[in-house]
C-alpha cells in the first residue's frame, strides 16, 4: 500500500536511529518494509512490517525475513499506521504478530486521526496481547498548560523511551523519537543532524577556499622568488 511522506519521513527515523542505536551489536537485525514469511512451504503466508527489530540473528542486509530459515522471530515490530491501513494493523497483523511471538508490537499514528493518543503498545502475554500504559507528559516541564502535551512510555526490549509529541508543523502533527532511558538525550536528532552537517559543510568550504588561498599565495611567492633570482643572476653577469 502507498504511503504519504509523512509516513516515510517517520519509518525512515525509526529505521535508521535502531540501526545506529544497536550499531555495536552483531546479533541484532533491525528491518523495514519487508517481506517476513512465517510459514515454511506457504509463501502467501507472509507479512510486511513497517519495521522490526530480531536479537539472536547475524547482522546483514537481506531481502526478506525467513523465520524458519533465521531460527527465530522478530521480538519488536511498529507499524506507522493510518486510517487505510488500522484496520490491518489492529486485526490480522496484530494476531499474526502474536502467533509468531513478536514480544512488544507499537503502533503510531503521525495524523492522530484515530489513535487517541497517537501510540498504541501492547505487550505479549500468555500469548495475547496486553495494553501497555502511555503516560502524558508536558513538553514545557513549566507551562504544562501550554497545550503542548506529549506521550511517553518505555521499551523493555529496546532499552528506550519512546515519545510522541506533537510538533509546531501543521503538515506534520505528531513525530515518534526515541530517547535514551538513562542519558535523556534523542537517539539521532535529525534537524540537529541536518544542523551540525551544514555547520561541517560551512567549515570545509571555508577550509577548502583557505587552503586554495594559500596554494595561489604561494604560487605569487615562487614567481616572484624566481624573477628576483632571475634578477639577481644578471645583476652578478654584469662586467665591474
Amino acid at each position: 500500500m502507498a504511503e504519504t511522506s509523512i509516513h516515510v519521513l517517520q519509518i525512515v527515523y525509526l529505521y535508521l536511529a535502531l540501526r545506529w542505536w544497536f550499531r555495536a551489536e552483531p546479533q541484532i537485525n533491525v528491518g523495514a518494509n519487508m517481506f517476513l514469511y512465517y510459514r515454511e512451504g506457504h509463501p502467501k503466508k507472509r507479512i510486511a512490517p513497517d519495521l522490526y527489530v530480531a536479537w539472536g540473528v547475524p547482522k546483514r542486509e537481506r531481502r526478506n525475513y525467513k523465520i524458519w530459515e533465521e531460527k527465530q522471530a522478530p521480538q519488536v515490530v511498529f507499524e506507522v499506521t493510518s486510517p487505510k491501513t488500522r484496520e490491518v494493523d489492529l486485526g490480522r497483523k496484530r494476531l499474526i504478530y502474536a502467533e509468531i511471538g513478536v514480544a512488544e508490537y507499537y503502533l503510531f499514528d503521525p495524523f492522530g486521526q484515530y489513535l487517541k493518543p497517537p501510540i498504541r503498545a501492547y505487550r505479549l502475554d500468555g500469548g495475547e496481547y496486553v495494553p501497555c500504559e502511555i503516560e502524558p507528559f508536558a513538553l514545557v516541564p513549566d507551562n504544562p498548560m501550554n497545550g503542548f502535551n506529549g506521550w511517553r512510555l518505555n521499551s523493555d526490549k529496546l532499552n528506550l523511551e519512546l515519545r510522541a509529541m506533537p510538533t509546531n508543523k501543521p503538515d506534520i502533527p505528531y513525530i515518534l523519537r526515541f530517547f535514551d532511558r538513562h542519558t535523556g538525550e534523542m537517539v539521532i536528532d535529525p534537524e540537529k543532524a541536518m544542523e551540525e552537517r551544514e555547520k561541517f559543510a560551512d567549515l570545509a568550504r571555508g577550509a577548502e577556499a583557505r587552503a586554495m588561498a594559500e596554494v595561489e599565495a604561494r604560487k605569487i611567492l615562487e614567481a616572484e622568488n624566481a624573477r628576483l633570482r632571475a634578477e639577481l643572476e644578471k645583476l652578478r653577469g654584469k662586467p665591474a
